[in-house]
């Protein structure tokens, strides 16, 4: 597959029934049960490399760690009600900082119980997950980053506005990087005493 292909529109019909797919096999789940939600988690065990997080935490092969994901039906109701890109961008960083001190409460309360290392995710909105506090790594340059690469760019052109266009930045193609924040870190600063 090419290097930051993006997929006909005439195929994105088919992106809302593959995300539904995966939402269900992964068993993604709205950190809230209301629709304020920007945030989506699965708990995973960790399968990659070992890593060391800004803060000195270790995550190795085997930890439990929270995938962070997206919930396009939050980007879809806000596309509604504000269809400028960057008022998305800032209400997106908005909301996903007031998530992000939901889930340490629960992490403090220990609701997903005991282990938890760290938080990870993949995207294409790295620069806003920077200033939130997370720690940018680079992807291999593999088949699955591709692919993720080709499926991420297809789910931004059917639910950010002006989506077509956004999958390219200064005339680039936007790329996907992974994202982490360790639990102490996320404690820190968006836990309890934080508030």
């Amino acid at each position: 597959m090419p290097k930051n292909r993006v997929p006909p529109r005439f195929l994105l019909f088919l992106w809302p029934i593959i995300d539904r797919l995966i939402i269900i096999s992964y068993h993604i789940k709205p950190l809230r049960t209301d629709e304020n939600s920007i945030i989506c988690l699965e708990l995973r065990r960790y399968k990659g490399r070992p890593i060391i997080l800004s803060d000195g935490s270790k995550v190795t092969a085997g930890d439990r760690t929270i995938e962070l994901h997206l919930n396009n039906a939050w980007f879809r109701k806000q596309r509604e009600v504000t269809p400028i890109a960057s008022g998305l961008y800032w209400e997106a960083l908005h909301w996903f900082a007031k998530d992000l001190s939901y889930l340490a409460k629960q992490l403090a309360d220990g609701t997903f119980g005991r282990g938890i290392t760290a938080l990870h995710g993949i995207t294409f909105l790295h620069m806003g997950a920077r200033r939130l506090g997370f720690q940018i790594e680079e992807l291999p340059n593999a088949l699955w980053k591709r692919l993720t690469q080709f499926y991420l760019t297809g789910l931004m052109q059917i639910f950010h506005p002006q989506g077509r266009e956004r999958v390219k930045a200064n005339g680039k193609p936007l790329e996907i990087k992974g994202i982490w924040l360790s639990k102490a870190e996320l404690l820190r600063k968006y836990g309890p005493s934080h508030l």
